[in-house]
């Protein structure tokens, strides 16, 4: 697999602020504590910067690793056994979460609280990066 330059990739769009990376072990502890492996792509993302945030729209399209694990803890129980197998990320800035599969598999999903289930966006995070700055992303 292709090594992805995330601080290169994230920081094409103007609008966007980068933060310091995370380090490995805050990566590991925020799978421990929420019982899951994170895709590569993402520990990657995360090594390249601990969030990044829409100066625009003033949210973290990407979470920082300090608010995974509330985020997570807070949406699993009132969205279902389906949302537990699920990480939220991050989100589209209308609360709905993108979301990795929580045993490390592949895809990036959008999570809708109102149907209570995932839509896929893309196979890779580098892609769905990609098509979030194109606007290209399927409804969700």
């Amino acid at each position: 697999m292709a090594v992805t330059d995330w601080r290169q990739l994230l920081s094409a769009d103007d609008g966007y602020e980068l933060r310091p990376g995370a380090a490995a072990s805050e990566i590991a502890a925020t799978e421990t504590a929420l019982a899951a492996a994170f895709p590569a792509e993402l520990r990657q993302l995360y090594l390249a910067t601990d969030g990044v945030f829409d100066h625009p729209g003033q949210w973290f399209v990407i979470w920082p690793l300090s608010q995974i694990v509330t985020r997570n803890r807070q949406a699993w129980p009132q969205d279902g056994p389906a949302r537990r197998e699920l990480v939220g990320f991050g989100d589209d800035g209308t609360g709905a979460p993108f979301c990795v599969p929580r045993d490390g598999g592949t895809g990036i999903f959008a999570w809708s609280a109102i149907d209570r289930k995932a839509t896929l966006l893309a196979s890779s995070l580098p892609g769905f990066w990609s098509r979030w700055t194109a606007g290209t992303l399927p409804p969700h």
